[in-house]
């Protein structure tokens, strides 16, 4: 363990490795027990709108398990449900929700300011609950994921706190760009900077300049110090040949471009994504084969042919073949689906959800690299969808720059060093001189 990460931690843990031997506890029992509690500890606080942010946390603390470590993650919200229906649920902690609200148009920030005194309540319950938990695992780290209550909570009680995010700063819906508006956006920022400064580290889930795809929420400084790119944090694919040519012959996949529309978000922003890809199907299927997930995850994982000969999943169990397969895909605008272009070198049309600030510059930037399209909510239409698909299908130019990029990302594994600046500080509790009961280390 770096010395540097380590802290004062008083009579907490190592005092209190296990409770002292049961009389009736079979020897094979305590030994159990010893090296459960003497294990490497991670506390992950995780972001529960979406499943970004839950599937990759998930990735890590299996991965961190198979080394020996144990670990607890808090979420809420959809978060939550995805890492206790992923055979989780005895090491998931709820804790108290806190999240924007969302309407079929999107993020508003009239919705928002009514319900901010709600909001400040929530993230003070938040905190009392990461206070609570945190030194109840007493963990050798925190791992804080897009979260403020834990990075407080941690250094609150000397624990060391990394805190992973896609963006730092606070970036306004586009009607509020005048500038006082830009003012409070750049106040707002340099205070969020300060905030995340608390962490011991700071990674930054992106490419660095001049590809970071989220360049237009980094404009504090603050962080500048402690900041570090790790590049895309993907999840494990399970594809294989055979798994792509089932895909194939499921879904009569012939020779002509593959075109995957994806939709995602939070369930009140799905409609009209899935409205007008139903009513661009006929055209887009006329020239490409077309498969379509409408996001719903209660709905039938069988598919459905429609009249155009596009087919229709409500949630696609093949989507990891049908990326890999595709020769184009249609897509919300969120960091994940963009890592997982560049990565997979797919060109794309992306729809930022309305109004929704962190997901307009992805998009905004994703174009400008000359990856794609992307097409204001606002202004989507069947047609323009249309258009935009054969544009993108018919310039061989995206496609050379999505893989230039994509060589660029492929020099970086995001999560595998994440999990090399966890394991920094974090150490086997056997290889400390202090053990249970009064034993000491030989």
């Amino acid at each position: 363990m770096n010395p540097a990460h380590q802290r004062n931690r008083g009579p907490g843990r190592d005092a209190k490795y296990l409770p002292r031997t049961r009389p009736s506890e079979p020897f094979g029992a305590v030994i159990g027990r010893l090296e459960q509690e003497m294990s490497r500890r991670v506390y992950f606080a995780v972001f529960g709108s979406g499943l970004g942010h839950a599937t990759r946390v998930l990735d890590m603390a299996r991965r961190l398990r198979t080394e020996g470590a144990s670990f607890r993650i808090s979420s809420f919200g959809q978060g939550l449900r995805y890492l206790a229906s992923n055979g989780e649920a005895a090491n998931t902690l709820e804790c108290p929700s806190l999240d924007v609200e969302w309407s079929a148009g999107g993020f508003s920030s009239w919705h928002v300011l009514p319900r901010f005194p709600f909001m400040l309540n929530s993230f003070m319950k938040q905190l009392a609950f990461e206070g609570a938990h945190i030194p109840r695992f007493d963990p050798d780290v925190v791992v804080s994921d897009s979260r403020l209550s834990p990075v407080f909570a941690g250094k609150m009680r000397s624990y060391p706190v990394i805190t992973i995010l896609n963006q730092f700063s606070v970036a306004f819906p586009p009607r509020f760009r005048t500038e006082m508006g830009r003012f409070y956006e750049r106040v707002a920022g340099d205070a969020l900077g300060l905030m995340w400064s608390l962490s011991d580290q700071v990674l930054m889930t992106d490419l660095p300049p001049p590809y970071t795809i989220g360049e237009t929420n980094m404009v504090a400084d603050e962080v500048a110090n402690i900041l570090k790119f790790v590049g895309f944090t993907l999840p494990p694919t399970d594809v294989t040949e055979t798994s792509l040519q089932k895909t194939r012959g499921m879904l009569d996949i012939d020779r002509r471009p593959l075109v995957f529309c994806q939709v995602s978000g939070p369930e009140e922003t799905k409609e009209l994504f899935r409205q007008t890809i139903i009513e661009a199907a006929n055209e887009i299927s006329k020239e490409c084969n077309l498969v379509i997930s409408m996001g719903r995850p209660e709905g039938s994982a069988e598919p459905k042919r429609l009249a155009s000969g596009a087919w229709i999943f409500d949630w696609c169990p093949v989507k990891d073949e049908l990326f890999r397969l595709s020769d184009l895909v249609v897509a919300r605008a969120g960091h994940s689906t963009i890592g997982q272009c560049i990565d997979q070198g797919k060109p794309a049309v992306l729809v930022p959800i309305y109004n929704h600030p962190e997901q307009i510059g992805n998009a905004e930037k994703f174009r400008m690299l000359g990856l794609g399209v992307d097409i204001r909510s606002e202004r989507l239409t069947a047609e323009g969808l249309s258009e935009s698909v054969r544009a993108c299908l018919n310039d061989s130019r995206y496609k050379t720059k999505v893989d230039a990029v994509g060589r660029v990302s492929k020099r970086y594994n995001g999560t595998q060093k994440i999990l090399e600046i966890i394991g920094s500080y974090t150490q086997p509790r056997r290889d400390r001189t202090h053990l249970p009961g009064g034993l000491e280390a030989s």
